[in-house]
């Protein structure tokens, strides 16, 4: 027994994921047959099955059959829903055939390289936006800065963050906890404290790249200070901040303060890993 590919698509908004996958097992899905149905169903089900590759496949062959792959918010399902079980080659087969890729697509792209630690090709891909002026928005950066950060490449970095100030990208804190990483990694943790001082809005994950940036430099009561500055401005610290803060401590020979952190991560029941 199992539902066809429309019946789950149109009783998505009543049945939970659980019981959908228990009522559709992957055979009845692999020999469905969608015909001139509208994108939006093939959408749900990329929604609901693309925890499976057999899955994601077969959906897939019903939309080229349906002659709607080249759409782009069906392609951009599909290029993350491959990029997210390792399948590079069949993410980038479904990106290379839309003759005119958007933002949107490229970025799920960026995404699905990054996510797979090909980080040339998320270089190559931003030069490509470049050259072909699709538009370039705060993710698009973001994937792309974090790229250059690990290939160390500072050229290419730069010139995102120079992009990034123009577009005030920076001032967001999921573009400026990048860029405040950038220089952390470059050397430049001047800049990056610069970075990191003229954000109006400033999350969990910026304290950390700047508090991380101190340890690295070895400016271990910096880091400490850093802390107390968080927590004083009520932002809840992660295992990342307690696990650079320890190390601080350690290394630094505040055991005291380092007995201090270690009680503030139990009471905070805050695991950090070794």
């Amino acid at each position: 027994m199992g539902l066809s590919y429309f019946n789950i698509a149109k009783s998505t908004t009543f049945c939970s994921y659980s019981l959908i996958h228990k009522a559709a097992p992957s055979s009845t899905i692999q020999h469905a047959s969608l015909f001139n149905q509208p994108p939006s169903i093939f959408s749900s089900l990329l929604r609901e099955f693309s925890n499976t590759l057999i899955h994601v496949k077969s959906i897939h062959a019903q939309i080229i059959k349906n002659c709607i792959s080249t759409q782009h918010f069906l392609a951009t399902k599909l290029v993350k829903s491959y990029s997210h079980l390792g399948f590079l080659n069949s993410a980038y087969k479904v990106f290379d055939q839309c003759p005119h890729p958007e933002t949107t697509l490229c970025n799920a792209m960026m995404g699905g390289f990054l996510k797979n630690r090909e980080y040339e090709e998320v270089s190559k891909l931003f030069k490509m936006m470049g050259s072909c002026d699709i538009e370039i928005n705060s993710y698009t950066c973001v994937f792309a800065l974090k790229a250059c950060t690990v290939l160390s490449d500072k050229e290419i970095g730069m010139e995102i963050v120079r992009m990034a100030v123009r577009k005030e990208f920076h001032l967001h804190p999921h573009v400026g906890s990048s860029v405040i990483n950038f220089f952390v990694k470059s050397g430049n943790l001047d800049v990056a404290r610069v970075v990191f001082d003229g954000m109006p809005e400033r999350d969990v994950v910026c304290w950390n790249s700047i508090i991380g940036g101190y340890v690295q430099e070895c400016l271990f009561k910096e880091a400490v200070q850093m802390f107390v500055e968080m927590i004083g401005c009520g932002v809840r610290p992660s295992p990342v901040t307690m696990a650079s803060l320890l190390k601080a401590c350690g290394e630094s020979g505040m055991k005291k303060l380092g007995m201090c952190v270690h009680a503030f991560v139990l009471a905070l029941a805050c695991k950090v890993e070794a």
